[in-house]
């Protein structure tokens, strides 16, 4: 988040926020993060569900 000037002198704050998700994408993500980890899980001969989703 910044301080911005707009071409008349008001100062706003401008964040990096992303617009708001519809459901749509909302359950796309979520199936592609399912299918990954089942992926994941796939490749290392281990039960769905035991893998640590991003960072641990």
């Amino acid at each position: 988040m910044y301080a911005a000037t707009t071409k008349s002198g008001v100062v706003r704050a401008v964040g990096s926020r992303a617009p708001a998700a519809t459901p749509r994408s909302r359950l796309r993500a979520a199936l592609l993060r399912h299918w990954r980890e089942a992926q994941r899980c796939a490749a290392m001969n281990v039960p769905a569900g035991t893998v640590k989703r991003g960072r641990a």
